[in-house]
C-alpha cells in the first residue's frame, strides 16, 4: 500500500510526493476486496463485462467523442481470455468503415460501487497512435450527460507508454473542465499495477502503489449541483477497459506504424474501505491512545475536520486531521475547531469508574469537548483551559462509570465558536470496582433512574443490563447482579 508520509503537498494541484517506502497493507487500512475479475476462464465473464461495439455513432459520439479511429468488437481477434489475462489486440484492417479494430468493455448493468479502492495490473503494448485506458463512468448520470455528471480516470498511456495519466472530468455543459497529471518512465511491455482510492472529499491516484497525484472536493463540481461540494463524484460509477488508437490524447498512426498492438489485464479489483482500529485491534484505553492515532477510515467515516488539509503536515497526510509535531514527544492533533471529531476503537478491560485524562494545550481560548463510547454519553465531559501555549500541554480529566467492553469512543469538539485547542493523548485509570447498578445520570447516586434504565435496558437487550455471566444472555442473573449492587449503596 500507499507510503505513510510524504515530504511535499502542492495543495493547488493536488499533487503528492512520496518520501518513504514504508507500506502498510490494504487489509490494515481497512479495504475488503467486494469485486474482482481474475479473467481465469475461457471467455470474457459477461456477469461482468458488456460488449462495447462501433464508432459510439449510435451515441451521437461518432469517434466515440475524441476522433478516435477505431471500431470496436467482440471478435477473438480483439478481445480474448487465454492463459489468465484479458487481451485487448488493436488491427489494422478495413471494418466497419473503418481501418483499425479494437475491444471496449464495460461493467455497467453489472457492477458499480462509490467510493473504494479501484485498480488493475495492466502490461500496456507500444505503439504510435495508442490510446489505452482503465476508467469510469457513472452507472446513472443522475447530475446529467458529460460531464455533469462526471468521470474518473484511473490510467491512460500515450507516447509510446512512456507516459500515464489519471484525470477526472466535471463541470457544466458550457464550462467543461478536467484536473490532469501523470509521470513519466518506461512502462510498455511488462505489468504495473494502476489504481484510486476514491472518497468523498478526495481522490489518490496510485502507480505500483506510489500516489502520483490527488484531487479534492474545493477542485471539482457540477453545474446540476451547486450547492452539492461532493456533486459530481457522490455517485456510484462503473469500470471500463480499452484501447483506442488516435484521436486528440495521442498522435494519429502512420501508414507504417506496426500492428498488431495487445494490451494484457491480468486482473480487476475493486475494494470497499470499512473503518478499522488504527493498530488493527482495539487500543486498551487504560494504556493510552495517542490522538493522532484515530481508526482508519474517510472522512465522514472515521473522522471529520472542516478543512480539506492536513495543515499540520505530519503523519498522515492523505487524511484531512491536522497532525504536528508535539513538544512532549511524537505527534499531537491540533487547530480543533467546532464541531469536528476523530473515532477510535478501544477496549475498557474491567467494568468500574474511571477517571479519563486527556493532554491539551491551548494559546488562550480554550474549549470543550466531550468522549461518546457506541454513541453513549456517560459524562465524559472535559475543558480545556488556556494554558499560554499551543505546546505547553496540561491534563484535563473527567471521571465515568463504564462496563467493561470494546467500544468506538468519539472524540467531539464541544466549544462554541472561535475556540480552539490541541490533544495529545488519552488515558484512564481505574478509580473503583464496578458498581453494577449506577448506570444512569446522576453518577453517584443510586435512585430511581438507574431501576428505570436497567428495567428498559435488560427489555431491549442493551449491554447496560448484562451485568452476570454468562455475558450476551439476559438472565436472571442479570437481576440478581443489579439488585444486590443497588442494595448494598455503592458506590
Amino acid at each position: 500500500m500507499k507510503p505513510i508520509d510524504y515530504t511535499c503537498l502542492l495543495a493547488a494541484g493536488g499533487l503528492f510526493v512520496p518520501a518513504t517506502n514504508a507500506q502498510p497493507t490494504l487489509a490494515d487500512e481497512g479495504y475488503s476486496l467486494i469485486w474482482q475479475d481474475e479473467f481465469s476462464g475461457s471467455a470474457v465473464d459477461g456477469s461482468n463485462w458488456e460488449f462495447m461495439y462501433g464508432t459510439g455513432a449510435q451515441f451521437g459520439l461518432n469517434g466515440w467523442g475524441n476522433n478516435e479511429l477505431q471500431y470496436y468488437t467482440d471478435r477473438p481477434e480483439n478481445i480474448r481470455v487465454e492463459n489468465g489475462e484479458l487481451l485487448i489486440t488493436a488491427q489494422r484492417e478495413n471494418y466497419g468503415g473503418r481501418d483499425y479494430t479494437s475491444a471496449r468493455i464495460r461493467s455497467f448493468g453489472r457492477f458499480s460501487a462509490r467510493y473504494g479502492r479501484f485498480e488493475a495490473r495492466i502490461k500496456l503494448a507500444v505503439g504510435e497512435g495508442l490510446w489505452p485506458a482503465f476508467w469510469m463512468m457513472p452507472e446513472n448520470s443522475v447530475y446529467g450527460g458529460w460531464p455533469l455528471s462526471g468521470e474518473i480516470d484511473i490510467m491512460e498511456a500515450s507516447q509510446d507508454a512512456s507516459y500515464v495519466s489519471g484525470a477526472i472530468h466535471f463541470g457544466s455543459a458550457g464550462n467543461r473542465v478536467f484536473r490532469s497529471n501523470g509521470i513519466g518512465g518506461s512502462f510498455g511491455n511488462e505489468f504495473h499495477t494502476y489504481a484510486v482510492e476514491w472518497e468523498p472529499d478526495r481522490i489518490r491516484w496510485y502507480l505500483d502503489d506510489q500516489l502520483f497525484m490527488a484531487q479534492f472536493e474545493n477542485n471539482w463540481f457540477s453545474g446540476a449541483a451547486p450547492s452539492d461540494p461532493n456533486a459530481p463524484f457522490d455517485q456510484p460509477f462503473h469500470l471500463l477497459l480499452n484501447m483506442a488508437v488516435g484521436g486528440n490524447f495521442v498522435p494519429n498512426p502512420d501508414a507504417g506504424s506496426p500492428f498488431p498492438k495487445t494490451m494484457a489485464v491480468d486482473y480487476v479489483r475493486v475494494y470497499e474501505q470499512l473503518q478499522v482500529p488504527f493498530n488493527g485491534e482495539p487500543a486498551d484505553l487504560t494504556q493510552r491512545v495517542e490522538a493522532e492515532d484515530y481508526d482508519h477510515g474517510y472522512a465522514g467515516q472515521s473522522y471529520s475536520d472542516t478543512s480539506l488539509f492536513n495543515e499540520g503536515g505530519e503523519y498522515r497526510l492523505e487524511n484531512g486531521v491536522d497532525i504536528e509535531v508535539s513538544s512532549a514527544g511524537g505527534y499531537n492533533v491540533g487547530f480543533l475547531s467546532p464541531g469536528e471529531w476523530m473515532e477510535y476503537t478501544i477496549e475498557i478491560p474491567e467494568t468500574g469508574r474511571y477517571r479519563i485524562d486527556a493532554s491539551v494545550a491551548s494559546q488562550s481560548s480554550g474549549g470543550s469537548f466531550r468522549l461518546l463510547f457506541d454513541g453513549t454519553d456517560f459524562g465524559a465531559d472535559f475543558i480545556v483551559p488556556s494554558t499560554g501555549g499551543w505546546q505547553n500541554w496540561v491534563t484535563t480529566t473527567a471521571e465515568i462509570e463504564i462496563p467493561a467492553g470494546e467500544y468506538v469512543m468519539r472524540f467531539e469538539n464541544t466549544s462554541s465558536t472561535g475556540q480552539g485547542f490541541n490533544v495529545d493523548w488519552f488515558g484512564a485509570e481505574q478509580t473503583s470496582g464496578p458498581c453494577l447498578a449506577d448506570i444512569a445520570l446522576p453518577q453517584g447516586v443510586l435512585d430511581l433512574s438507574d431501576i428505570s434504565v436497567f428495567a428498559s435496558s435488560f427489555q431491549n437487550q442493551i449491554f447496560l443490563a448484562d451485568l452476570a455471566e454468562p455475558f450476551g444472555v439476559y438472565d436472571l442473573a442479570d437481576i440478581s447482579a443489579f439488585v444486590e449492587s443497588f442494595t448494598s449503596g455503592c458506590p
